[in-house]
């Protein structure tokens, strides 16, 4: 029987790669632009992880030149942007980087189909871990999105990981499956500065009501406080603040001003709110500041118009839920995306519902997907948010098909 379940999950694996090497000749990014470009390129001239540039004349989020000014960055979270960088010490030009990277992606992406396959099998029996596994693999956003210069796939990888060791902890509360659960989540935090949230709702949950001792708990906090502590000081060396990422403020005016959609409105901020004309000092902590100058802002648009902007929360709400309605993404409607995510989308909504009844891991997931849709709606919804939720999505869905067919909580997970 294992070398039975040896063939088939290698086999599912197998398949992996090949829709994804597949993906890379007709759907690979050939470069590295927007922010993870610049801040690889300036972190790679000038020793600073930054985004905005000042040239003596104006400051912009540019590609540094040699005797340009980059203000220390903590706009996005850093360790997508180190992963870049690391692997871009092995390579010659642009072209072997991005090559190099997506390959590296598409083995994350294998190991995060064989981490999900770990985690069913704690709940059902083999064949159908494999199918789901198979399925999971290659549901089309999860191939192309791997193709793609994005953080998604590491924090699918990263998430995966999360979850297998939070069951792994309720299974055998060992030492090392908490140390490793921590490293997860320490890494989570810097790939997603919001999910520090979602961290400390974790402990709070393994505290009431699965009753994890309160000793755990503390060694957990320790050593994450122990692995964000570089950036964390980088930071405060830099900024006189201790802070992970400071972007709220933008992301909050650029999802709540008077021209913004669901996806937000990037271009209003950049016509309104010129950074030549906004009365910032150009120092080291200009992109704290200006951040804060973006979120009174943001702040008051929403206080004028409450009502507009709640509308528009509730537009957000649907629109990570199911789709975007009025999405400007290129292809987001194109069948073979948008048909399985909205039957991914409805039933992963369902399970949640269901799930929330049942104390334990599937209740602890319909939480984390309630939190994040409510979360992330306060400022835009992008498609490559649904993307960073398909691990909880693929599992949420799983448990209302169980219920839709056995009528029973949970009977196929035996």
């Amino acid at each position: 029987m294992k070398k039975n379940l040896f063939i088939n999950i290698y086999s599912v694996l197998f398949l992996c790669l090949i829709s994804r090497v597949v993906a890379y000749f007709f759907f690979s990014d050939l470069r590295i632009d927007n922010e993870w470009g610049k801040l690889v390129h300036n972190l790679s001239i000038t020793g600073i992880l930054g985004i905005n540039v000042y040239d003596g004349v104006s400051i912009s989020h540019a590609y540094a030149q040699l005797n340009d000014k980059v203000m220390p960055s903590v706009f996005m979270p850093p360790l997508y942007a180190y992963f870049i960088y690391i692997i871009k010490l092995f390579t010659q030009n642009t072209f072997e980087l991005v090559k190099a990277v997506i390959i590296v992606q598409i083995i994350i992406s294998l190991l995060s189909t064989y981490i999900f396959f770990k985690i069913l099998i704690n709940f059902t029996n083999h064949k159908f871990s494999i199918l789901l596994s198979l399925i999971f693999c290659l549901f089309p956003i999860n191939i192309y999105s791997v193709v793609q210069i994005s953080s998604v796939s590491l924090q699918i990888f990263l998430l995966l990981t999360y979850f297998y060791f939070f069951l792994e902890i309720l299974n055998k509360k060992t030492y090392l499956n908490l140390i490793l659960f921590t490293i997860a989540a320490s890494f989570l935090i810097l790939t997603r500065g919001e999910f520090f949230i979602f961290y400390i709702f974790t402990l709070l949950y393994f505290l009431y009501p699965l009753n994890i001792r309160i000793n755990k708990i503390v060694i957990s906090i320790f050593l994450t406080l122990v692995l964000i502590s570089p950036y964390a000081i980088r930071n405060y060396n830099i900024f006189n603040t201790i802070v992970l990422t400071k972007s709220f403020g933008y992301n909050l005016l650029k999802g709540n001003n008077p021209d913004a959609t669901v996806e937000g409105n990037e271009s209003y901020i950049d016509i309104k709110f010129q950074k030549e004309k906004i009365p910032i000092e150009i120092n080291d902590k200009y992109e704290i500041n200006l951040d804060n100058f973006y979120k009174i802002k943001a702040i008051e648009f929403i206080k004028d118009e409450p009502l507009k902007y709640l509308k528009l929360y509730v537009l957000k709400v649907i629109s990570f839920i199911f789709l975007d309605f009025n999405s400007t993404y290129p292809n987001y409607y194109n069948v073979a995306h948008i048909v399985p995510k909205l039957i991914l989308s409805i039933t992963a909504l369902f399970g949640a519902i269901i799930s929330l009844k049942r104390v334990g891991f599937f209740q602890y997931l319909s939480l984390f997907y309630f939190g994040n849709i409510f979360l992330f709606s306060m400022f835009f919804i992008l498609p490559r948010y649904s993307v960073m939720m398909i691990p909880a999505h693929f599992l949420l869905s799983v448990s209302f098909i169980n219920y839709f067919i056995t009528n029973k909580k949970y009977k196929i997970f035996i």
